[in-house]
């Protein structure tokens, strides 16, 4: 297999799941990286002019918002799944109640048997 080929019509819905999950990570990754390059460049030719960023543009930060900075600081705001569905299915057990573990309470089952 080529570098950056996926055969997807072989990958289980778990492999599928972490190849999304880590393609947006990069993505979201790059598009900091971008922000912050563009963000160095216009401060710069600012300071050629002799102004500041606040300046240029008065009340917009050229800092990350502060949830922005809390998501890089604790390395990302994925969390671990908490259940499993019988199909692979995934629940942090945090949001509402996915439709599959509704189904299987409806029927009887209870929650802690899709505990991981």
């Amino acid at each position: 297999m080529e570098k950056g080929k996926f055969d997807l019509e072989n990958m289980s819905v778990q492999e599928l799941t972490a190849l999304r999950d880590a393609a947006e990570a990069k993505r979201l990754e790059k598009l900091d990286g971008a922000r912050d390059a563009i963000l160095a460049e216009a401060k710069e030719k600012l300071a050629q002019l002799g102004l500041a960023f606040e300046t240029a543009w008065p009340g917009r930060s050229p800092e990350p918002s502060p949830r922005a900075s809390k998501k890089a600081a604790t390395g990302g705001g994925q969390v671990a799944a908490k259940f499993r569905g019988p199909n692979g299915e995934e629940w942090t057990g945090r949001g509402r109640l996915p439709k599959w573990l509704h189904a299987m309470e409806a029927e009887g089952r209870s929650r802690d048997e899709f505990r991981i």
